[in-house]
């Protein structure tokens, strides 16, 4: 009897094990969480880009469709993208406000007007960005035909746009 008394008993773990666990977790988060935010911020660039194009495709679409001109405003202070038309927009589209747009396009709020065949009367360039990713993405439409592309802005964050700085990845 007096045997299992001095066995040591192996269920469980002591407080500095604990504590030195717990301190490689932290590390590890530590490191992790900047390339996670990240991540999170070029997707949000991403998806942003998205709603871009497909509000403008849209928008595009509909004035071939009615015959009639259309417009899409894009708001770089509220991120909201809307028509002053129903028959030009189907709904108006929100980007996520950690996704900062600038733009060239002209106009009090920036837009791009299609007419009756689907050209454009404007040329610009948008962008997208994020303050917690170095990831640009662009946007650029030409005048006419109102031809698109869009791509990697490798312009400064800050400043003016310029189309020269969309440039188009081959997939």
């Amino acid at each position: 009897m007096q045997n299992n008394l001095n066995q040591k008993s192996d269920r469980g773990f002591t407080l500095i094990e604990l504590m030195v666990a717990l301190i490689i977790m932290g590390i590890i988060a530590a490191i992790a969480a900047p390339n996670f935010l990240g991540l999170l911020s070029r997707i949000r660039v991403n998806n942003a880009l998205e709603q871009l194009l497909g509000a403008i495709r849209e928008s595009q679409r509909l004035a071939m469709r009615h015959g009639k001109s259309c417009r899409i405003n894009i708001d770089p202070n509220t991120n909201i993208l809307d028509s002053t038309d129903n028959d030009c927009l189907l709904n108006t589209r929100t980007i996520d406000d950690n996704v900062i747009i600038r733009t060239n396009l002209s106009g009090s709020t920036p837009n791009i007007s299609f007419s009756h065949k689907g050209n454009t009367t404007k040329m610009g360039t948008v962008v997208l960005t994020s303050n917690f990713t170095d990831n640009q993405k662009c946007f650029v439409i030409s005048l006419g035909l109102g031809i698109m592309r869009t791509g990697d802005y490798t312009g400064s964050k800050t400043g003016s746009v310029s189309s020269s700085n969309c440039q188009t990845i081959d997939s």
